[in-house]
């Protein structure tokens, strides 16, 4: 399509209107647009998006501490939850762990199926030392970037889409309004009504 836009044949092809012109270039300005914008909207959120999930990762590694339990059941060899691979998830089993002031606790960890009793695993503790979730990642931090940074970019094509919609709409309008005028002048010769 770019070569026709820059041929002389196509601008003097007596079927082209003014009106063709005119679309054709708004599409060009509005995807050259699109392209840059959703680059640039993109790649700002998305690094928002590290750096927030990156302070929350330093906030959490300040909040929890790792301890190593003794595992005090034999965890199941399978769990319901396992993913389409057939790895099963991690399942919870009772474990202990000592204290800042030396006293045993027991709870509940995530340990891979199969752990038997007697094993040590890790436990992350929170800072009232309740059982957590390990603290967030780099990986984590790049998968929310990576996310975020595409579903705005994939917003900001579609308004883009949205307008290139408008562009055809007001573009067709105006040429039925074109063909209209044209056939007013045409129809009464055609028709032989003189």
């Amino acid at each position: 399509m770019s070569v026709a836009i820059g041929s002389r044949r196509w601008r003097s092809h007596p079927l082209r209107r003014g009106i063709d012109v005119v679309e054709v270039r708004l599409f060009l300005v509005l995807s050259t647009l699109v392209l840059v914008c959703a680059s640039a909207i993109g790649a700002a959120h998305g690094w928002s998006a590290f750096e927030h999930e990156r302070s929350v990762a330093a906030e959490q590694r300040a909040d929890r501490h790792l301890v190593r339990a003794l595992v005090l059941r034999d965890a199941a060899t399978s769990s319901p939850w396992s993913d389409e691979s057939g790895r099963s998830a991690r399942v919870p089993v009772p474990v202990r762990w000592t204290d800042t002031t030396g006293g045993a606790v027991t709870g509940k960890a995530m340990v891979a199926p199969g752990t038997e009793r007697g094993e040590r695993t890790d436990v992350w503790l929170d800072h009232r030392g309740r059982v957590t979730s390990a603290p967030a990642g780099d990986r984590e931090a790049w998968a929310e970037a990576l996310v975020a940074g595409g579903g705005i970019a994939a917003v900001t094509v579609s308004a883009g889409v949205v307008a290139g919609l408008g562009i055809r709409v007001m573009c067709n309008r105006r040429r039925a309004a074109g063909w209209e005028t044209e056939w007013s002048r045409v129809e009464p010769e055609w028709s032989r009504r003189v």
